[in-house]
């Protein structure tokens, strides 16, 4: 950076060069040679340049300075790194023209672009700032306003940066080929700032001209441009994304500085309504700012205006004004692809993408070019792409297949063909049915529903509010997607410890199940929701699911799913301590299975009346039904049900005293429930080897795995919570 010393050592320099050609000049007489000519004025150019920034330096506002930078924000706050990246690019070391500053609409990259020149103007780096904007509206939190101005050429650029230069010659002139020459032979010697603003809204051919001109700008003169489509030839380009949680919270003490009732709503606001804020706007500047002057100018709350953000009615206006410019010439394929990636909500490489849609990969990657150059999509890191949330919102409400958000018609009529984003849904329920299910290998691939948990979630919330449900149906076809999203998912979420999620979903298949008749999914549904209940000993509520259950059983239910339902009913028996009627349901559940030959629930019903036998303290009759459902699940290699019947002998063991015993018992349940990954048992057999480690006397090792035991349960809100706490409690005091 030039200090003012500097920049004075340097003007003197100048004048004496001027005066050298100037004596020279003299010395020709009329018959000036044309070189010396060009030099002189060149250079008289550079001086008055020098005069202009030291000026600046010195404190002194010039009126002859050509400056016409607006102030758009009232607060700008962030943004540090990119800053320093510009003025570092405006430098006369620099060789490019300047820097091109792109991205999504409302990320605030004019107001980066007009920071950026402010504090060039600060230190002094130009003799003229000129801003132009192609943008014919802008947006206030009363809604959308039209500017006057709205250049939408090249030449209508030109024009306006000669008239701030003092050119009116140049203004006047009929040749748009001349005007541009002309502007650039006025540009030498000088060191002129120009800031091009929203050029997305110019056709192919003027941003290609525009282009061709920063080649052509002499240098120390430096350019910044902003736009949506990314035009960074020859320059540094920022890509600018979402504000950091952190500033966007100084963005918002700040506004509150400006205005007391703003001030007042964030000072009585929780934290956690902020940062749901800043999430719904998706670090949005524009969005923030939009948001914040519903508080500010129209008296709302910020909860309120936090809705009023999340509802697409309610904001018509920000979502018509970031995206219809954009939306208007997409193609059928690149709605297709953002239909697709509405449904992601995950990045999404390539390959995903074209498997979900039947688009070829070279159909994709053209797209995708053309989208992240709209910067519709984000393209990040590892070759994959996203959508920005507040694009999602829009997007999604085009799906609906409306041409209005609420009242507002959506800009351009815009609207998306549900078949594809229909298409994508249909690829993730698929996808759940390959690598899900309750086959008894089934546990080997549900890594790969972990690695996509947070799509296959939003897969099932876009089904669910598809269907109407839990009101009148609306589509047949998404409730029984639902369906078989859930029972592609039910084990995996019971093993991997979704269980919140396991009770959602299971009351959607509930829902949903009833609402077209079928009886046995509808009761498999409630059987999903009642297990949690019944696994966190919330007994009354798991008696109530039970019974919806077993009602829905009764209705088209086949023999095996009521012998389901009597067993059901029997574990809440027990968990009752109703040992006797416990008893006699599970006897009842297994004759039906056994008369059907499934040896799989055999096992199942025999563990269970292992259980019901020892809480009576009847250990050999506990210990034979234990041994006959062991073999059976030894026989058909199901390991998950070898696990936990190995974790009961050695809960029997313990009863009769016999710790070694009881310690083989649960490495085995430990062994193999790591490997089949149910999180439930891996605590229960963690606990178990705690337990015979504490008769041992060895505390210190015990507690480790109790306390690891207890993460789990607290986790899961499991029913054996309370014991877990006690045993590391006790351990705790045992090891000090």
């Amino acid at each position: 950076m030039d200090d003012q010393e500097a920049l004075q050592r340097t003007l003197n320099r100048a004048r004496r060069a001027l005066q050298i050609l100037e004596e020279e000049k003299a010395g020709f007489g009329i018959r000036v040679p044309v070189d010396l000519q060009i030099e002189l004025e060149e250079k008289q150019k550079e001086v008055t340049s020098l005069e202009a920034r030291l000026s600046q330096l010195q404190g002194n506002h010039l009126a002859s300075l050509p400056d016409n930078l607006p102030r758009y924000n009232d607060v700008f706050v962030g943004r540090k790194v990119e800053i320093k990246r510009c003025l570092e690019a405006l430098s006369p070391e620099e060789r490019g023209w300047g820097v091109a500053i792109d991205g999504i609409g409302g990320m605030g990259k004019t107001a980066l672009a007009l920071e950026v020149a402010h504090k060039a103007r600060d230190q002094a780096l130009f003799d003229a700032y000129l801003f132009v904007s192609a943008k014919t509206t802008w947006l206030s939190a009363e809604g959308v306003r039209q500017e006057t101005l709205a250049l939408s050429s090249l030449d209508s650029f030109c024009r306006e940066f000669a008239k701030e230069l003092g050119h009116a010659d140049i203004v006047t002139m009929t040749d748009a080929t001349e005007r541009r020459r002309a502007l650039l032979d006025a540009l030498r010697g000088r060191r002129t700032l120009l800031i091009w603003d929203n050029l997305e809204t110019l056709n192919t051919e003027e941003r290609e001209m525009i282009a061709e001109f920063l080649r052509k700008l002499p240098t120390p003169n430096k350019a910044i441009i902003t736009s949506r489509r990314r035009t960074g030839e020859s320059a540094l380009t920022i890509r600018l994304d979402r504000l950091l949680e952190a500033e966007a919270l100084e963005l918002m003490q700040t506004k509150g500085r400006l205005y007391p009732r703003l001030a007042q709503e964030l000072k009585t606001t929780k934290p956690e309504i902020l940062t749901a804020l800043y999430e719904a706007a998706g670090g949005n500047p524009l969005a923030l700012d939009w948001t914040l002057g519903q508080v500010a100018h129209k008296g709302y709350s910020l909860s309120v205006a936090l809705e009023r953000l999340r509802n697409a009615a309610n904001s018509a206006d920000l979502y018509g004004f970031l995206f219809a410019d954009a939306a208007q010439t997409l193609s059928e394929k690149d709605r297709t692809v953002l239909s697709a990636l509405v449904v992601f909500l995950t990045p999404a490489k390539t390959a995903a993408l074209a498997d979900a849609t039947d688009l070829v990969i070279t159909e994709i990657q053209v797209c995708l070019e053309r989208l992240v150059t709209l910067s519709l999509v984000n393209d990040l890191d590892d070759e994959r792409f996203g959508l920005h949330p507040l694009t999602r919102t829009y997007i999604r409400a085009a799906i609906v297949g409306t041409d209005t958000i609420g009242t507002q018609p959506l800009a351009g009529g815009i609207s998306f063909d549900s078949a594809a984003q229909r298409k994508v849904l249909s690829y993730w329920v698929n996808y759940a049915q390959k690598y899900g299910g309750d086959g008894k290998n089934a546990y080997k691939t549900y890594d790969k529903l972990e690695a996509e948990w947070q799509n296959l979630e939003g897969v099932a919330t876009t089904l669910r509010e598809m269907t109407g449900i839990p009101g009148a149906l609306k589509d047949r076809q998404a409730a029984q997607m639902l369906i078989d999203l859930e029972n592609a998912l039910d084990l995996f979420l019971w093993f991997r410890g979704y269980w919140d999620e396991r009770v959602r979903l299971g009351e959607w298949r509930y829902q949903a199940g009833k609402a077209l008749s079928q009886w046995s999914d509808a009761g498999w549904g409630a059987y999903n929701v009642a297990w949690i209940h019944y696994n966190r000993a919330e007994t009354e509520r798991a008696t109530s699911w039970a019974a919806q259950m077993a009602e829905a059983m009764e209705c088209g239910g086949s023999r095996r799913d009521k012998a389901v339902a009597i067993q059901l009913q029997g574990n809440i028996a027990s968990q009752r301590q109703e040992f006797a009627e416990a008893e006699r349901l599970h006897q009842e559940a297994l004759a039906i299975y056994r008369e059907l030959g499934d040896e799989e629930c055999q096992a199942i019903a025999l563990n269970w009346l292992g259980g019901v036998a020892r809480s009576q303290k009847q250990y050999d009759r506990a210990e034979s039904y234990y041994k006959q459902a062991l073999a059976i699940a030894e026989k058909l290699s199901l390991k998950q049900e070898q696990a936990y019947i190995s974790g009961n002998l050695g809960n029997l063991a313990l009863d009769r005293d016999r710790p070694t015993e009881a310690r083989r018992w649960y490495e085995h349940q430990l062994a193999l429930t790591q490997e089949v990954g149910r999180q439930d048992q891996i605590a229960a057999a963690q606990e178990g080897i705690a337990l015979v480690l504490e008769e041992e006397g060895r505390y210190t090792e015990a507690l480790s795995l109790a306390q690891a035991a207890l993460e789990i349960r607290e986790h899961l809100r499991d029913q054996n919570l309370d014991f877990s706490r006690q045993l590391v409690e006790r351990l705790r005091r045992k090891a000090e």
